[in-house]
Parts: C-alpha cells; sequence; structure tokens
C-alpha cells in the first residue's frame, strides 16, 4: 500500500503543479496582451492628436489661399465677407479637429477597456489554476484515504478467524 500512496502522492504533485503553471502563462500571456491594447490606446490618442493638427495647418494655408485670391481681385481683407469666409474655414476645421480628438479619445478608452478584460481574464485563469491545484490534492487525499480504508477492512477480513 505505501507504494501506492507514494505514486498517488507524485502524480497529485505533479498535476497540481502543472494547473498551477497553466494558470500562471494564461496570466502571463493575458498581461501581454493588456500591455499592446494599452500601447495601441495610447497610439490611437497620439495619432488623433497628430491628425487634428494636421486639419488646423490645413485650415491655415487654406485660408490663406483664400486670402490670397481675394486680395488679388481688390477685396479687403479682414472685413466684410473674407473676414467671413476665414471665419469659416478655421471654424470648420476647428470641428474637424476636435472631432478627430474626441474619436481618439473613444478609441483609446476602448483600447484601455480591452486591457482591463485581458487582466481580468489573465486572474481568472490563474485563479482558476489554484482551485484546479487545490481539486486534484483533494482528490488524491480522498481517494489515498478511500486506499487505507479499503485495504484496512481487507486485512481484517483476511485475518479474522474463521468458523468451520
Amino acid at each position: 500500500m505505501g507504494v501506492e500512496l507514494a505514486l498517488l502522492a507524485v502524480s497529485a504533485a505533479i498535476s497540481a503543479y502543472s494547473a498551477i503553471q497553466q494558470g500562471e502563462q494564461q496570466e502571463e500571456w493575458a498581461d501581454y496582451q493588456a500591455d499592446q491594447a494599452e500601447a495601441d490606446a495610447r497610439a490611437e490618442e497620439g495619432a488623433a492628436k497628430v491628425e487634428a493638427e494636421r486639419i488646423r495647418k490645413l485650415a491655415r494655408l487654406k485660408a490663406g489661399e483664400v486670402n490670397a485670391a481675394l486680395a488679388a481681385s481688390g477685396v479687403k481683407l479682414g472685413e466684410g465677407s473674407a473676414l467671413n469666409i476665414n471665419k469659416d474655414i478655421y471654424a470648420r476645421a476647428e470641428e474637424d479637429a476636435v472631432l478627430t480628438v474626441f474619436g481618439g479619445a473613444d478609441r483609446k478608452a476602448r483600447a484601455l477597456a480591452e486591457a482591463d478584460g485581458a487582466r481580468i481574464k489573465g486572474d481568472q485563469a490563474k485563479n482558476a489554476g489554484m482551485v484546479s491545484a487545490a481539486g486534484t490534492v483533494l482528490q488524491a487525499g480522498a481517494a489515498a484515504y478511500s486506499g487505507w480504508k479499503t485495504s484496512k477492512s481487507n486485512a481484517a477480513a483476511t485475518s479474522a478467524p474463521k468458523v468451520a
């Protein structure tokens, strides 16, 4: 019975260790995915800011072209229609720029939520590995107890005096 118990204990230890390692590996992978999602979030935010600045720059260029064309036609700049046209160019550009920044902020928020989800998934995998390991050890203990009880009953039955 001693060899069987030793084999059962070693088997349970290996299975428990394997379950723990698997949970930890899944947690590490989830952390990696979360780090990537956070990097994506930062990139989305940065790209939106760059695009917004590009939109504003194009508006300045467009306003310059319009002013040059108006001045060439003899329109006085800085008042009346010329002023209204420039205000409209800048207002539309700023609206586009702000919407671009808001879109980047939204994409950033989604990527950060994805990162949180990955970390939660990793924590759950690690916890599942621990629970599985504990279940393996308890199952081995129950099997050992059951085997001890059975062998004790068999020993008692074989050593009992026989009535003829």
